[in-house]
C-alpha cells in the first residue's frame, strides 16, 4: 500500500472493463452452469427486452414494477449440496431494488440486496450461497418493493465444496484486526449474525491471510510480538500465513523506505546482517510455536529498494539491493526451506521487467514474484494482464498480486479524509457494495486470466473504528483513510456479495 496516498488523492483512472461479464472458473471441486433468463425453462413476469448493451444471449428479463414480479429458473445439481446463485443485473434507477430468492418453494433469503449500477448498461452480479437437491430445482426471485427487479441477465451456478483450488492464494490483508478486535470492533454476516471476523472471510472464500511487520512501532501493534500472537490465531482457523516485512519502525511503500531507529547508522554490511537476523528470528520465532509462515515478503512495494539510503536503487544500480535481499532470502530458507519468498512491487504500471532484470542480474533468488494493482493508482485492467502475464513467461514463477481494493462508498465515518473520494474511481464501477463486489471480481478474475495464482485485497477489516488509526505513532487520533474501501461497512457487516473466487 502506498502511504504516501493516505495524504493526497490519487488521480482517478479509467479501465478498459468496464461492464465485465463475472464468471466464475471451473475448478476440480466445483463445475459451473449458466441459465439465461430470457430462455427457456427459465420464467420471466415481464418482458424479454434488448435495448440496454452489455447483456449475454439474446437479452435480459425487464420485469414489471410491482412487488412480486419475478424471474424463475429450472436448474440442475448432479448430487445435493451446497450451491453458490449468482444473478447478473443491471440497475439504473438509482434505487435498491431488493428481491426474495427462494428455492423449491422455500425463503432461502429474504430482501437480498440488487442496489443501483448506475447504468442500465452496466452491470453487477449478487452472489448467495444455498442448498440443492439432486436433479431438477426451482430458483426464483421476486421483487419485495413496487420499484420491481432490476434486469436479470442470467443465473449462474456453480455446485461442489465451494472450497475451490488450494494453490490459488485467496488472501485477505488484515494487519489492523488485531487493534480492531482488541478495541471491541464488532463483525457480522450479511445476514447480520456477529461471528469472528476471520471465520466471516473464510465464509466468503478466502483461505490466505496476509500480516505487516514492524521492527519497533510506537503503536505497540504490528511488531513481532503482536505478529507471533495473532498467527496463533490465523493457524488455528485454518488458514495460510503470508509475513509481510517492511524492515521499518513505520510504513515502507514506493515513496518511503525508512530504516527502522536501531538500524539508522549502520552501512550495507551491517545491515545485511540485520536483514538476515530479523528474518530468520521472526521465522523461527513462528517455527517454535508451529505457525510457520507460509511465505514471506522481503520488503514491502520496494519499487527502488528499501533500507534507504544504502538500499535505494540509484541509476539502475541494483548491487546494494540485492545484498539485502539475498539476506531475507537466505535466512528465510535457513528458517524453513518450504516457506515461500516474496517480492514485491507496485510496478503494474510499468518499470516490472526492469526492477525484476535488475535484481536477477545481482543473482537474487525469490519463489513469488509480487504486485500491486489498484485501478485508480495502476491503470486499466488489460494493461496489468499484460504486465501478470509477461511476468509469469519472463521469471517462470507464479504471479500473484499482493494488493488490491475498492471503494463501496463515499462517504466518511471518521475525522480523517478518505484517500479515494470519486464516486466511480475506475470506469465502469461505481463507489457502492455492487460496484465494489464486481470490481474485486473482475480484478481476480482478470489476473487469473492472465496467470495470476492468487490476490489478496488490502484491508477488508479496517472499517472505521476510533483508536485504529494510520499513524503508528499516534494511533489513537490519527483515523482511517482507508474505512470506505474496507469490505465491512460502518457498522461492520461484510459486503453481501463480496467473494474471493475459486
Amino acid at each position: 500500500m502506498r502511504l504516501s496516498s493516505r495524504i493526497s488523492l490519487a488521480t482517478a483512472v479509467t479501465t478498459a472493463l468496464a461492464g465485465i461479464v463475472v464468471v466464475l472458473p471451473v475448478t476440480a471441486t466445483a463445475a459451473t452452469s449458466r441459465y439465461e433468463a430470457e430462455s427457456a425453462p427459465a420464467v420471466c413476469d415481464g418482458a424479454v427486452a434488448s435495448n440496454h448493451s452489455g447483456y449475454s444471449g439474446d437479452g435480459f428479463c425487464d420485469t414489471s414494477n410491482a412487488v412480486g414480479s419475478a424471474v424463475g429458473f429450472t436448474v440442475n445439481a448432479a448430487t445435493a449440496g451446497t450451491a453458490t446463485l449468482a444473478f447478473r443485473y443491471a440497475n439504473g434507477s438509482g434505487a435498491n431494488r431488493p428481491g426474495d430468492v427462494s428455492v423449491n418453494g422455500s425463503v432461502a433469503q429474504n430482501g437480498l440486496a440488487f442496489e443501483a449500477t448506475s447504468a442500465w448498461s452496466t452491470w453487477a452480479t449478487r452472489t448467495l450461497t444455498v442448498q440443492l437437491n439432486a436433479g431438477a430445482n426451482t430458483v426464483r426471485l421476486a421483487a419485495t418493493t413496487a420499484g420491481g427487479l432490476g434486469n436479470i441477465d442470467y443465473l449462474e451456478v456453480t455446485t461442489g465444496d465451494g472450497s475451490g483450488d488450494d494453490t490459488v492464494m485467496r488472501g485477505a490483508d488484515v494487519s489492523t484486526l488485531q487493534r480492531a478486535v482488541d478495541l471491541g470492533a464488532k463483525y457480522y454476516y450479511a445476514n447480520g449474525t456477529q461471528g469472528d471476523p476471520l471465520d466471516i472471510l473464510k465464509s466468503a472464500g478466502v483461505n490466505y491471510v496476509r500480516l505487516r511487520i514492524w521492527n519497533n512501532p510506537r503503536s505497540g501493534y504490528n511488531n513481532k510480538d503482536e505478529v507471533l500472537q495473532y498467527a496463533r490465531t490465523v493457524k488455528a482457523k485454518g488458514l495460510k500465513l503470508m509475513v509481510d516485512f517492511h524492515y521499518s519502525d513505520t510504513w515502507a511503500d514506493p515513496g518511503k523506505q525508512f530504516k527502522p531507529a536501531a538500524w539508522s547508522s549502520h552501512g550495507i554490511g551491517q545491515l545485511q546482517t540485520d536483514v538476515y537476523n530479523y528474518t530468520y528470528d521472526v521465522c523461527n520465532s513462528l517455527k517454535a510455536q508451529g505457525t510457520t509462515p507460509d511465505s514471506v515478503q522481503i520488503g514491502n512495494e520496494i519499487n527502488t529498494g528499501m533500507l534507504w539510503p544504502e538500499g535505494l536503487v540509484d541509476n539502475s544500480n541494483f548491487t546494494n539491493l540485492g545484498l539485502l535481499l539475498k539476506a531475507g532470502y537466505n535466512a528465510t530458507k535457513a528458517c524453513n526451506s518450504g516457506t515461500q519468498v516474496v517480492i514485491h512491487t507496485a510496478r503494474v504500471e510499468s518499470g516490472a521487467r526492469w526492477f525484476y532484470d535488475g535484481i536477477r542480474s545481482q543473482g537474487v533468488q525469490w519463489d513469488v514474484t509480487a504486485l500491486s494493482y489498484y485501478c485508480y493508482w495502476h491503470g486499466s485492467m488489460s494493461g496489468m494482464a499484460g504486465v501478470v502475464s509477461d511476468m509469469k513467461s519472463r521469471y517462470g514463477k507464479p504471479v500473484i498480486l499482493a494488493e488490491t481494493a475498492y471503494p463501496y462508498t463515499t462517504a466518511n465515518y471518521d475525522g480523517t479524509d478518505n484517500i479515494i473520494t470519486a464516486s466511480q474511481p475506475c470506469a465502469g464501477h461505481s463507489a457502492t457494495p455492487s460496484g465494489q463486489q464486481a470490481n474485486f471480481a473482475a480484478v481476480q478474475n482478470t489476473s487469473r486470466n492472465a496467470g495470476a495464482t492468487g490476490v489478496f485485497y488490502w484491508e477488508p477489516t479496517w472499517h472505521a473504528v476510533p483508536g485504529n488509526g494510520w499513524d503508528p505513532a499516534d494511533i489513537n487520533n490519527s483515523g482511517n483513510g482507508w474505512e470506505n474501501q474496507a469490505v465491512f461497512d460502518r457498522n461492520g457487516r461484510i459486503n453481501p456479495n463480496i467473494r474471493w473466487l475459486p
